[in-house]
């Protein structure tokens, strides 16, 4: 079976030796350490050639962005459809021991956690989800192929296989292979949490499936509790809370949409109406107007789009984050939980939690690390490559000297 568009490789000489940084896993190489070659195109497979003129692997170019190589093999290995085969497979069975009655929904494909670099795959219930990252990967990787390989796994339960493209595309995806069927209802569970996407319109690949345990965990900790989830889009910290046995639950988020699938999925899980406010507006408006009417609540989850985009944006960002977080706190009550979470790659772990540190201190209170979490064993990411460990989960206990 065809995997991938072969080409006859382009040959691409590095001005800078990284050797030793490719041998360790790092599968990036960027563009300015690369001479530029002539009659090359997006997505074609490239030899990549050190100054020494030794061969370090192949992979694919990518003339368009900074990221301007992704190496699939090291040495004189060469790309071959029964090399990808052979990850696609090895890659479906690391999944297998997630997918139970419980819990029909997992990334199935990571990229380069998978040495598959530009492609990713989620599962939700009988339907997966290509997607591929860039017009670069959506040259090289042949994705019919791929959705053809899911779909007679019998490995897997899969009926439809859809690739989904940016939601500001003109042809926004197409069904690759299986059967025809409404992909604005997909239904799926979670450990035992039901959910339903618009896989079309939603974002990312039709939900955030790398905050699967985070969200279990919120579970747990919610029995009698209030809650609040700021940016919280379809509600999936707030089902959760409660079917935990939470109070009351608060899911805010600016989208009309976003919070309309709340709505429905409370409903789908048997929750009663009464404790599930649902509000459409903006999060930061939101606190200013939560801290004039005194509200607190027991748990605050704070998880906002990517603040930093880029590297550039960093500085920008971190005060951003620390004042959002800030007002956050100012909403927990004494001894409660606040909760920060982000998907930026370009703020490290690290740096995120002195950022949640900084915020409590903003907000005059003192603060217990309870947990510092990531993306769950689905998402893996090569040890060479610490810019994909990029979710971050970080929960405080909250102090407050004046009450």
């Amino acid at each position: 079976m065809k995997y991938y568009n072969s080409s006859k490789p382009i040959t691409l000489n590095m001005s800078r030796d990284l050797t030793k940084h490719i041998k360790r896993g790092n599968p990036w190489v960027f563009s300015d350490v690369l001479q530029k070659p002539t009659k090359a195109e997006s997505g074609m497979v490239g030899n990549l050639m050190n100054p020494k003129g030794e061969l370090l692997g192949q992979g694919f170019y990518c003339p368009k962005i900074n990221l301007a190589f992704r190496i699939l093999t090291l040495g004189k290995k060469k790309i071959s459809d029964e090399l990808i085969e052979k990850r696609l497979d090895l890659a479906i069975d690391r999944r297998l021991h997630i997918l139970t009655e419980n819990n029909n929904t997992t990334r199935l494909i990571n990229g380069e956690g998978d040495d598959l670099p530009g492609l990713v795959c989620d599962i939700y219930g009988d339907v997966a989800v290509i997607k591929l990252d860039g017009d670069s990967s959506e040259n090289f990787w042949y994705a019919k192929g791929i959705a053809e390989f899911i779909l007679q796994s019998q490995k897997l339960k899969i009926k439809t296989v859809y690739q989904k493209r940016r939601n500001s595309a003109d042809n926004k995806g197409e069904i690759l292979a299986g059967e025809n069927i409404d992909l604005t209802k997909v239904q799926f569970i979670e450990h035992g949490v039901i959910f339903e996407s618009n896989i079309i319109d939603a974002a990312k690949t039709g939900f955030f499936i790398d905050q699967r345990e985070n969200r279990n965990f919120i579970g747990k900790i919610s029995k009698g509790k209030s809650l609040l989830n700021m940016f919280g889009y379809t509600g999936g910290f707030s089902v959760y809370a409660g079917l935990g046995g939470a109070t009351q639950v608060t899911t805010v988020d600016i989208a009309p949409e976003a919070i309309k699938a709340s709505q429905k999925i409370w409903s789908l899980n048997k929750l009663d109406p009464a404790k599930h406010e649902a509000l459409t507006t903006d999060c930061f408006k939101f606190v200013e107007e939560a801290r004039k009417e005194k509200r607190l609540w027991d748990i605050v989850i704070t998880d906002p789009p990517s603040f930093a985009p880029n590297q550039k944006a960093i500085e920008t960002a971190k005060e951003a984050y620390i004042k959002i977080f800030a007002d956050s706190i100012r909403l927990t009550r004494h001894e409660g939980i606040f909760v920060a979470s982000s998907c930026s790659g370009h703020i490290s772990t690290e740096l995120f939690v002195e950022l949640c540190s900084e915020a409590v201190a903003r907000a005059k209170c003192r603060g217990k690390v309870l947990a510092i979490n990531g993306q769950p064993e689905d998402h893996p990411f090569p040890m060479a490559l610490p810019e994909l460990r990029y979710l971050k989960f970080v929960m405080v206990q909250v102090f407050k000297d004046d009450v």
